[in-house]
């Protein structure tokens, strides 16, 4: 947030031009692009594909794009190409949470979406219209830890859905008594998080997901951040604990692929345990004079440039490819933090689990030491209540 008299917007065009600029357009988005701030290695939860943009992975992701920027998956029948694209991103992304195991159930299906927040919305609305069907519930109920990303906020708002909000613990994880306490005959949904975006701490998944059979109501993981991470790093032997669809209890999982994924940006997916939660996610109208209209997210039309480039990603690297880069972000992470306890002044929040890493300070003013780091180029998170 900035204040001042003037408006950035002041300039900006509000009305087509009389006669195109044809082809000099793109020197007018670079003239503007170089405005944007120079994010390369020193942006914190923005940007997550490394390098130049027109070399390297990078360039391979842009061009597979731009190869499909036409399609759009609404229409199957014409872009089969990117149906099975999409089918096999999300195929491949379950393998790596579990679908292959015979705890999953052998049902594990879901969809791609435009981000993190389509996916847990996508998510709660299922969830919500599964148990309304399955128990009856019409006013329905989700507890979230108070570490939970605001997509739940915007979830409760859309979908009509009362939001219960409990503390973390001690340990800032979601706090499993606090949660059991909350629920009742209306609860459909509880949450938790693989890690949390705050904190980077991963919440107690196999707790939550007993809580979640116990009382029969749905468990929703989210891994958008840690999804193309945390496997990786369980098999390169670091201590992560139980997260996926191996875990009984669990309904639904959300996995950023535009993050560790490598994909580009506006690709996600949504996963669930069977097809008998995954068809409420879907919209079928039969009677449109239109015709028939299926769609199984928000989005109607979608790009199938992206879903494109996210298949692209994916087999470009492969599983080495994504054990070398987990490696690499692991160590960094683990660097970093021995860093921050070398300095007297600052400390760790929590124990993170992988990459991301709360600081906070008794001694100074964190946020000053943050627009610190911006003025010397770095583009950091600023938390709530850093130091709480």
């Amino acid at each position: 947030m900035q204040s001042g008299s003037k408006s950035k917007r002041e300039g900006w065009r509000s009305e087509l031009p009389r006669e195109g600029v044809g082809a000099a357009v793109i020197e007018k988005l670079k003239e503007e692009k170089r405005k944007d701030a120079i994010w390369q290695g020193k942006c914190s939860g923005t940007v997550y594909i490394g390098g130049s943009e027109y070399e390297g992975h990078f360039s391979l992701i842009n061009e597979a794009c731009s190869m499909f920027a036409h399609t759009n998956p609404l229409h199957l029948d014409v872009f089969q190409s990117v149906a099975r694209f999409e089918a096999e991103v999300v195929a491949m992304t379950a393998a790596l949470l579990g679908s292959k195991g015979k705890s999953s159930g052998g049902e594990i299906c879901g969809n791609m979406t435009s981000g993190g927040t389509e996916s847990i919305l996508m998510a709660v609305k299922s969830s919500r219209d599964y148990m309304k069907d399955k128990k009856g519930i019409k006013r329905p109920e989700m507890i979230i830890p108070e570490s939970a990303h605001s997509a739940y906020d915007k979830a409760a708002q859309y979908f009509n859905i009362k939001l219960r909000r409990v503390p973390v613990n001690k340990e800032f994880q979601a706090d499993v008594k606090a949660i059991r306490q909350q629920i009742n005959k209306n609860t459909v949904l509880i949450v938790g998080s693989a890690p949390g975006f705050p904190h980077g701490i991963i919440d107690p998944i196999e707790e939550l997901g007993e809580l979640a059979f116990s009382y029969d109501i749905c468990l929703h993981v989210d891994l958008c951040l840690g999804g193309f991470v945390l496997p990786f790093a369980r098999m390169l032997g670091y201590p992560i604990p139980p997260f996926d669809f191996s875990v009984k209890g669990v309904t639904s999982i959300s996995v950023d692929v535009h993050k560790y994924g490598l994909a580009p940006k506006g690709t996600s997916v949504v996963l669930y345990r069977n097809h008998d939660i995954r068809k409420h996610q879907f919209v079928a109208v039969t009677e449109w004079s239109g015709g028939l209209y299926v769609s199984p997210t928000i989005a109607g039309s979608r790009p199938g440039g992206l879903i494109a480039g996210a298949w692209a990603a994916l087999m470009s690297l492969g599983l080495e490819g994504y054990l070398e880069n987990t490696k690499t972000i692991m160590e960094v992470s683990q660097r970093i933090q021995k860093g921050i306890k070398e300095i007297p002044e600052l400390f760790i929040i929590g124990r993170p689990d992988m990459t991301i890493v709360a600081i906070g300070s008794n001694d100074l003013d964190i946020f000053e030491v943050n627009d610190i780091m911006t003025s010397k180029g770095w583009h950091l998170n600023a938390l709530q209540r850093p130091n709480r």
